[in-house]
């Protein structure tokens, strides 16, 4: 049985992935948590640790991938791979700041969820952005998840450094989990991490903006599936 840790985006609780674990084979075992409200990476990935599997695959969408590279550098003995879902290694680009100082203004002025329904056609695909269950989802996670959440996990953004060389150079196995019509983090930017990582698994999945986890949860489990068997087969 392999133990896959998943963690989630902005927004983004540990039920995002509540679709994706029931997708996955029977011999993965699936476990999604939810980032604590901590301003760094770090300090989230030391918060996390001590509570998972001794020897795990490590699963993060878009900020959950930030703290995944955190966790790799820190346990490194314990992570047996790592995934970075609709996600990148480099370090928050100075022209970001501005967006995540205005998030964060309109948290503390109470307008958390005015915020995230305003980004619906900005991070879901066409069709995702018109199912209605879909987007209720959404909305249910980005309150659950809280303003509180969202300044302390913008903050950690805008400090988390580039780590595209340790998810090079680890000797992990990594799969890069793009969404075909991502704005957010585009496939092209991923390219850029495979190309850095060579022996890096590079697989888009089509018909899905950037909350891949919601809008292709069986794409996803599958493509994760394909990755750990691998890993697997060759440490067998």
């Amino acid at each position: 049985m392999a133990d896959l840790v998943l963690l989630p985006g902005v927004n983004n609780t540990a039920e995002t992935f509540h679709a994706v674990i029931a997708a996955l084979p029977a011999n993965i075992r699936g476990l999604a948590l939810d980032c604590p409200p901590l301003e760094s990476v770090e300090a989230i990935a030391d918060a996390l640790l001590p509570g998972l599997p001794a020897r795990f695959y490590l699963g993060g969408f878009s900020f959950g991938g930030y703290v995944a590279l955190a966790m790799l550098e820190r346990a490194p003995e314990r992570v047996l791979g790592i995934a970075m879902i609709a996600s990148a290694s480099f370090a928050d680009p100075p022209e970001q700041r501005p967006a995540r100082e205005a998030a964060i203004a309109a948290a503390q002025r109470g307008e958390h969820l005015k915020l995230v329904a305003g980004q619906g056609a900005v991070v879901m695909h066409p069709k995702a952005a018109a199912d209605a269950a879909l987007v209720e989802l959404r909305m249910k996670l980005a309150a659950d998840y809280g303003a509180q959440r969202l300044i302390a996990h913008a903050r950690a953004m805008m400090a988390r450094p580039d780590r595209t060389t340790l998810l090079a150079h680890s000797g992990k196995p990594v799969l890069l989990a793009a969404a075909r019509e991502d704005r957010v983090v585009p496939p092209a930017s991923m390219q850029k991490m495979a190309d850095a990582a060579p022996h890096a698994v590079f697989e888009t999945i089509a018909e899905s903006g950037h909350l891949l986890p919601l809008e292709q949860p069986a794409l996803l489990a599958a493509s994760l599936a394909r990755w750990i068997g691998a890993a697997e087969g060759r440490n067998s």
